[in-house]
């Protein structure tokens, strides 16, 4: 399996990847401190000139620049901020650091594509998770939008994370998807840790997209006190219906896709190299909690050894239903190995270890 990863310029993790090329399906980047995209900012982003340099490292690997917020300010879309934008696109590419973009606003791209003609047909762009793609058509429709503007047609692309877990439905969609766009490489996010179909993700991406607009806050505190963390707290079983794809379960959808990518890029260098290593090698010993994509946040209190799920948890479920009060299965499971943390300071030695 091949693996869309995360880039920041660090030079253990650059190494890492350096070395495990041959492993990359591609790799993908915040755009600048001051760009929107599908996370809230970060106090550690890089800026432009750092990422060119480090990106340039990998010129065998599709390098792919973020604009996936849910959507962008009107002044971005005319003016002095589509200018700056697409000044900052060129700079990108005269640096030979960038091959395509990942956007979610269909807007910006037809404003793009518009205002430079030149920059659009150098950039593949490739539609974000966030439209769902759980299906055939929705699939088709969104492929035949970025066909209508002067951007290069997508390569790849990531299809909804709800049917990680549901091999039937992902092989028909794939299937139909590859007669009808032959070449197209097809994708899933691995690390994933929402809530399965998840009720707060409509309201969460607008969130993040107006801390670009307005005097909007999000933190962990609303997740926690309204959302998901909540749900997940007084629900584990949720954990683990959650559709993440475990590294020892990733050769399960070998022939289903092509590549898995790894979400986890505002977390500390350090953490990301781990969580790639743990891909990238097909084992993980630690909490499950801690490799996943949103319950990290939970790790320091809710300890779910992945050691401890059943060799055959995928295919256990496969094919979920997701009527998760009238199964119970999940939460029999979680009942058993999940377990609330100590709280209190790390004790000498503790401090660096893995969830």
């Amino acid at each position: 399996m091949r693996y869309e990863v995360p880039f920041v310029p660090d030079p253990a993790y650059a190494a890492l990847l350096a070395a495990r090329a041959a492993s990359l399906s591609a790799v993908y980047f915040r755009l600048g401190p001051d760009i929107p995209d599908a996370r809230l900012p970060g106090a550690g982003d890089a800026a432009p000139q750092e990422l060119a340099a480090g990106l340039a490292a990998l010129p065998e690997v599709p390098r792919l620049g973020l604009l996936n917020a849910a959507f962008h300010a009107p002044e971005t879309l005319s003016g002095d901020g589509l200018r700056d934008l697409l000044l900052l696109l060129e700079g990108y590419l005269a640096a030979g650091a960038i091959t395509g973009i990942v956007y979610a606003d269909h807007y910006l791209l037809t404003a793009l594509s518009d205002a430079s003609p030149e920059v659009a047909g150098a950039l593949v762009a490739v539609p974000s998770i966030n439209f769902r793609l759980d299906r055939f058509e929705r699939l088709a429709a969104v492929l035949e939008a970025v066909a209508d503007t002067r951007f290069r047609f997508p390569d790849a692309v990531i299809l909804d994370r709800d049917i990680n877990r549901d091999t039937a439905r992902l092989g028909e969609l794939a299937d139909r998807a590859r007669r009808a766009f032959p070449g197209l490489r097809l994708g899933l996010m691995a690390n994933e840790g929402c809530l399965y179909a998840c009720p707060f993700k409509t309201a969460h991406d607008a969130h993040i997209a107006l801390t670009r607009l307005a005097a909007c806050r999000l933190g962990p505190d609303m997740h926690r006190d309204l959302g998901c963390l909540r749900t997940f707290y007084a629900h584990p079983g949720r954990m683990l219906a959650s559709p993440f794809i475990r590294p020892e379960d990733a050769r399960r959808l070998e022939g289903l896709v092509d590549f898995l990518k790894i979400c986890g890029r505002t977390r500390p260098a350090a953490d990301l190299t781990a969580i790639v290593a743990a891909y990238l090698d097909g084992a993980f010993h630690g909490n499950l909690a801690w490799l996943l994509d949103t319950q990290e946040i939970l790790s320091g209190r809710l300890d779910l050894p992945n050691d401890a799920l059943p060799a055959d948890f995928f295919a256990r479920t496969d094919g979920c239903g997701h009527h998760c009060r009238a199964c119970g299965s999940c939460a029999e499971l979680a009942g058993r190995i999940v377990r609330e943390r100590e709280m209190g300071l790390p004790r000498l030695g503790e401090a660096g270890e893995r969830g």
